[in-house]
């Protein structure tokens, strides 16, 4: 299994690759045909997709670094948190009271 730390740098690499290979196909195209413009079109859309999915994995990263330095019950609630599960059955699963349930729910509640 990879860490995310991996996962991250594969991310970047690729991202590199992509850039670098529709750069070096910009100069390397001389021609105006539809075609090359339909491949420059599908390069930009996929150096596009992977900067989203590098954002994605930087926001997790984020997520899980966050995680670690949280004490363990704590942690537990942010992630029921996360998975819309509400402050009173947070509170019994994690055997924090109510009040803090429903702190950890109010800060790290995500926005649809």
């Amino acid at each position: 299994m990879f860490t995310w730390s991996q996962l991250l740098i594969a991310g970047v690499v690729a991202v590199a690759f992509y850039a670098t290979e529709l750069v070096v196909f910009l100069f390397a195209s001389k021609r105006n045909d539809p075609e090359h413009r339909a491949a420059i079109d599908d390069l930009r859309r996929e150096v596009s997709d992977l900067k989203s999915q590098f954002a994605q994995l930087q926001k997790e990263l984020e997520r899980m670094k966050e995680d670690n330095n949280t004490p363990a019950p704590y942690a537990q609630a942010i992630r029921m948190v996360r998975q819309g599960i509400g402050p009173a059955e947070i509170a019994v699963a994690c055997g924090i009271s109510k009040g803090e349930a429903e702190l950890i729910a109010s800060l790290h509640k995500t926005k649809n």
